[in-house]
């Protein structure tokens, strides 16, 4: 049936042109005897709500994600970092003379938020194992958190510039770093193992009142351990250390997401649907937290019913963000990630199209002489045929948020099929035969 389906889809494709309401266009006349019509319609109707994962990995996020905002409609969020870091080998001089420890944060250029107000950071050493502590015990995520001393290791009070310079470095306690240093220096520290027992690693928070989050990339982060070597031979006798991010559990970013006071707060769980009814007709999609579109179409599987002798030859989905949304470049992407659903909104599978590679919703601008509107689009006909061919009702949905969705806190609303300019709909091609 799927190679039919490519089949009728191709046969049509030249003869289909767009239209709003259910049109009817006569086929065939000069070759086959029997009368065939391609019908275009948006009439299918569409349910669209939010869910909220209950959780999502971070530790395999590239990003740092720091700071604290608020937002009326999403809630409040607070980001904060654990790192475990190890320097590339264990040997210091014997002359060596320790100097002072710092972190050093890299820019990746992301930001959310009032970058113009000041920031406070402050790192504290983490003092437990640093251990994910899900089943699997293989990831950590932005639910996942670890104990940490309430002494602050370093602050720092700065006004951001993401784009305008590279880094930013936060001075740390001497004597914890004298005592690193002293211990490696004098061999009691030779490997990660002996390091895991006086260093776990370091957590980086910001004030829960601020209004910016920002990204750093994870890659570049250091603590840099600097000393001095004193040589008749070398002028230079400036040296350092660099404790880096090492494997893939050594890192993650705790996203804690408040939804209380605003239309969201009744999701509790990933099994609950909050309808657009009940929230200004309109779904919501946000990286880091796992707010996620859920879209159903209840009819799918009894369309064909409609006509004694007639098939779907395409489908697809088109729907638009709220003005507020892409006019405060927090979309943050030109498409977003599509997921088969069940009724329980556990993951099936990603949506793929007809030729089995993934599919995704995309990002386009429709131009008129008096508006400009963005909207989302995407092919589901293989979607649509998998429901109509399968024997049993599978009572699947689509479920709709940002590609690396654990790298940025970017949010977007979407319109429901309730509105008037700014439907969402989806557009049937189908053959009457």
């Amino acid at each position: 049936m799927r190679n039919s389906f490519k089949l009728l889809y191709l046969s049509f494709i030249t003869i289909i042109s767009c239209a709003d309401d259910t049109t009817s266009y006569t086929v065939g006349e000069d070759f086959i005897e029997i009368e065939s019509r391609v019908i275009i319609s948006d009439t299918l109707s569409v349910k669209a709500s939010t869910i909220q994962l209950d959780s999502i990995e971070t530790s395999n996020s590239n990003v740092l994600l720091i700071g604290a905002f608020e937002d009326s409609e999403f809630g409040k969020i607070n980001s904060t970092s654990y790192l475990n870091l190890k320097p590339s080998d264990y040997a210091i001089n014997n002359d060596a003379v320790y100097d002072s420890i710092g972190v050093i944060l890299y820019y990746n250029r992301y930001y959310h938020g009032d970058t113009t107000q000041v920031q406070t950071y402050k790192v504290h050493e983490i003092i437990e194992d640093f251990e994910p502590s899900d089943d699997s015990g293989s990831s950590f995520y932005n639910t996942s958190s670890l104990n940490y001393s309430k002494i602050v290791l370093g602050e720092i009070n700065f006004t951001p510039y993401p784009n305008k310079k590279d880094s930013i470095y936060i001075p740390l306690n001497s004597e914890f770093g004298k005592s690193i240093f002293t211990k490696i220096k004098e061999d009691d520290i030779e490997n990660s193992v002996d390091l895991d027992k006086l260093f776990k690693g370091i957590t980086i928070q910001s004030q829960e009142t601020g209004n910016t989050v920002l990204g750093f990339n994870k890659q570049s982060i250091v603590m840099r351990m600097y000393y001095t070597v004193n040589s008749e031979y070398n002028e230079n006798n400036e040296y350092f250390k660099e404790f880096k991010i090492g494997g893939y559990n050594n890192f993650f970013n705790n996203i804690i997401h408040d939804k209380l006071g605003t239309p969201l707060q009744s999701i509790t769980n990933s099994e609950e649907n909050i309808s657009t009814l009940n929230t200004n007709n309109t779904a919501f999609i946000q990286a880091g937290t796992g707010l996620n579109m859920r879209i159903e179409i209840p009819h799918i599987k009894t369309y064909n019913e409609l006509e004694k002798n007639g098939t779907i030859i395409s489908a697809s989905l088109k729907f638009h963000p709220t003005i507020k949304s892409y006019e405060s470049n927090s979309i943050g992407a030109d498409s977003l990630k599509i997921f088969v659903v069940d009724q329980k909104n556990r993951f099936i599978k990603q949506l793929t199209g007809l030729n089995g590679s993934p599919s995704y919703a995309k990002l386009q601008k429709d131009n008129d002489e008096f508006n400009s509107k963005y909207f989302y689009s995407v092919d589901i006909s293989s979607f649509v045929e998998e429901i109509q061919q399968t024997p049993v009702d599978l009572n699947y949905s689509l479920l709709f948020q940002f590609p690396n969705s654990n790298n940025s806190l970017n949010k977007i609303k979407i319109y429901d099929s309730t509105q008037k300019n700014e439907k969402m709909k989806v557009d049937l091609t189908y053959l009457l035969y």
